[in-house]
């Protein structure tokens, strides 16, 4: 009998245990190759894939084109590398992909397209192995590791679930060491390409993939990146990198909102949001990646430090309102909508905060103020329709403010009102405000002492009252009320004249619309309805005249 402890012993064991290793590594002693030919079946593409990287090993020929037929080879159906032949494939690949300088970057793209590849069948292989160089320290490039997560995380969404916490981990890392360029850039993107899956997935209720306890990981690993970007990245020089830390940190903070007991470290860094939105000088970009966090507030039932919250209302305004800055529809239209959206978030402070505006003295923020508070108008927020007359009220104040560019945002502003909700103009004339700027635009040019410019910001003042006019929906609920019979005390005197035919045409319109005097009599000032028709001005007899001429 045989000892466990004899030198036979130990050689049988030797022997039956070599087989299993040889497998491990990837070969075969010759004989048991010999032997086991007609029984194990080798499939072709893995030949294919060991001559390949021997090609690579031995750096023979041209090296992108062997990874571009390695990758080709590695997306066959039956295509399998055993494990030895895999680990080379691995060490070959991440020796490119992350060398510090001398690989040209058309070859990193193809050996990144190999991992990519591979990935089809050894995901968790490649996926540890790039988790492995995210957090490896030393004189390497992580610029295409980076870049072949974002291809995992767009070829593979389901299996790269199981990887969020440590990928949150290995970005941590890749934060410490990078300042700015391109490769800050790559990481911000994967940043927000990770999070947008891990944001679905969160907000899918009892589908979410992650146990109570992973969750509550992710999340802490995700505040902790996000600590690690504003302290390392809040200052970075480069206007892209600028803008790629804003797109990143806004989305972080937009999947941080998801969770309840982190939402107090979320307003902690609203001024941090804040700073890095002034910073990017691309407003329409910037305004993007802000409104991606206002998105996610909205859905929150939450208190706002109203302090901080301003602090970002303020830094928008300013943006609008900079004239300094060259600003583009596509900008000012972006602008607009995040507002919007901050008044649908805190509507009491938004509004009480555009109408402070009002009084400024930049002319620019009194402008910008209040088409703002014309788009608020016309996009019939509930809060917007019930503050609507208070609104009305503090605009009226400019009335007679000179200034071209705040008589024409007023004129703006009725025009927006009208069209969304006629009876909350009850408490100022508006109507009576068209006609009376009609009226001093024609003064001034008549009076023939207006420069060029001055004397065509007049006229384009006029043509904007003839088309509020002309543009008026008498079926908007309180217009009849509104027009009728208002409208008639324009119609006689000689300085209206430029205003006949949009007033006929309203008159017409009110007519075919029903009568509105029987309709509304019931409403209508008793007081207003006495002078008019009992004054000297307005008499059958002057307004068929006038009617005739």
């Amino acid at each position: 009998m045989l000892g466990p402890g004899s030198k036979q012993h130990q050689r049988q064991l030797l022997c039956s245990f070599l087989p299993g290793l040889f497998a491990c590594v990837g070969c075969v002693p010759r004989r048991t190759r010999r032997s086991a030919r007609g029984r194990v079946e080798s499939p072709a593409p893995a030949c294919a894939v060991t001559l390949l990287l021997q090609r690579l090993q031995d750096n023979q020929g041209d090296r992108a084109q062997a990874y571009c037929e390695l990758e080709h080879v590695l997306w066959e159906d039956d295509s399998r590398p055993p494990c030895g032949v895999l680990n080379r494939l691995l060490a070959e690949v991440s020796q490119d992909l992350t060398a510090a300088q001398g690989v040209p970057d058309s070859m990193r793209m193809a050996a990144s397209n190999v991992l990519v590849a591979l990935a089809r069948t050894h995901f968790t292989l490649v996926m540890a192995e790039l988790q492995g160089h995210l957090k490896a320290t030393g004189e390497m490039s992580k610029e295409f590791v980076l870049i072949t997560l974002s291809k995992l995380f767009t070829n593979y969404a389901p299996q790269c679930i199981s990887f969020v916490w440590l990928t949150l981990a290995g970005l941590r890392s890749v934060v410490g060491w990078v300042r700015g360029g391109r490769t800050l850039r790559i990481a911000c993107a994967v940043v927000k390409q990770l999070l947008e899956g891990v944001k679905v997935h969160l907000c899918s209720g009892k589908q979410c993939p992650w146990p109570a306890v992973e969750i509550e990981q992710i999340y802490k690993s995700l505040y902790q990146l996000l600590c690690s970007v504003l302290r390392n990245w809040q200052d970075c020089q480069e206007e892209k990198d600028k803008q790629a830390v804003l797109g990143a940190v806004a989305t972080m903070m937009a999947v941080l909102l998801q969770e309840e007991l982190l939402r107090e470290h979320v307003w902690e860094q609203l001024l941090c949001l804040g700073h890095l939105y002034q910073e990017v000088q691309d407003t329409c970009r910037g305004t993007k990646s802000l409104n991606i966090f206002l998105e996610a507030l909205e859905g929150v039932q939450s208190v706002i430090p109203r302090d901080k919250f301003l602090a970002i209302t303020s830094a928008v305004f300013y943006q609008l309102s900079d004239n300094t800055k060259e600003c583009s529809e596509a900008d000012r239209a972006e602008l607009t909508h995040c507002i919007l959206l901050q008044a649908r978030i805190c509507p009491e402070e938004t509004v009480l905060f555009l109408q402070t505006q009002l009084g400024a003295d930049r002319e620019a923020g009194c402008v910008a103020a209040l088409g703002l508070l014309g788009a608020l108008a016309r996009s019939d927020e509930p809060v917007m329709t019930e503050k609507l007359p208070q609104v009305v009220e503090a605009v009226q104040c400019l009335c007679s403010d000179p200034r071209t560019q705040v008589r024409r945002a007023i004129l703006h502003f009725i025009k927006d009102v009208l069209s969304a909700n006629a009876q909350s103009c009850s408490a100022w004339d508006v109507v009576g405000h068209i006609f009376s700027e009609f009226s001093r635009t024609t003064g001034r040019r008549a009076a023939g002492d207006l420069s060029a410019q001055e004397a065509r910001e007049e006229g384009a003042l006029q043509e904007l009252c003839v088309d509020i006019l002309g543009s008026l929906d008498v079926s908007v609920r309180g217009m009849s009320k509104l027009l009728w019979p208002r409208l008639l005390l324009y119609v006689v005197p000689a300085q209206y004249t430029g205003m006949l035919i949009p007033v006929s045409r309203c008159v017409q319109a009110l007519a075919e619309g029903g009568d509105p005097m029987v309709r509304e009599i019931e409403e209508l000032d008793p007081h207003f309805l006495s002078s008019m028709f009992q004054g000297p001005l307005l008499t059958p007899q002057t307004l068929l005249a006038r009617l005739l001429t």
